[in-house]
């Protein structure tokens, strides 16, 4: 039977562009991510079967999210400046922007396994048993990959952030 692609697009690209979202935090790469779930989708659907077309493309999309992380040059965003009639002070959404940006680098420093699993815990709010069934693992090993993760995290978003100075 022939996949309806259109359909298959339109039921799925949100999904597709939501978990990417999370996980990059930048819509053009995001709908980049779409673009090479689906070319993948086609590819793959042409040699094997598909239990859970859902499953498949949040599972492909947080890897080709994760992928385009990893590919990510260190630049220093400029802030995202306040709208208007905002009620909060700008340092905080200064502050919360660069803890999005270290978060993210951090997560792409991650081994695959730890970087998946974190990702589909945390932003795409998935119970262990669901990510062990998307990763074909166990729960304990999603338990386990979990907490490396955490640990890493934590150490990597405690860790001082190197500061330029007019000298260097």
């Amino acid at each position: 039977m022939a996949t309806n692609w259109t359909r298959l697009v339109r039921e799925h690209g949100p999904l597709v562009f939501q978990t990417a979202w999370r996980i990059l935090g930048h819509a053009a790469d995001a709908e980049d991510v779409v673009q090479d779930v689906f070319l993948q989708m086609h590819q793959w659907e042409q040699t094997r079967p598909v239990r859970s077309m859902p499953g498949l493309l949040r599972r492909m999309a947080t890897c080709r999210a994760l992928d385009r992380l990893r590919q990510r040059k260190a630049t220093v965003p400029l802030p995202d400046l306040p709208q208007e009639g905002e009620n909060h002070l700008p340092e905080v959404g200064v502050l919360e922007q660069e803890l999005h940006d270290r978060l993210r680098q951090a997560i792409s420093e991650l081994p695959q396994r730890e970087a998946e699993v974190f990702c589909l815990r945390y932003f795409e709010d998935l119970s262990y048993q669901d990510i062990a069934t998307e990763l074909g693992i166990r729960s304990g090993a999603v338990a386990a990959a979990l907490h490396k993760a955490r640990l890493k995290l934590e150490a990597a978003l405690l860790a001082p952030t190197h500061e330029i100075t007019q000298g260097e």
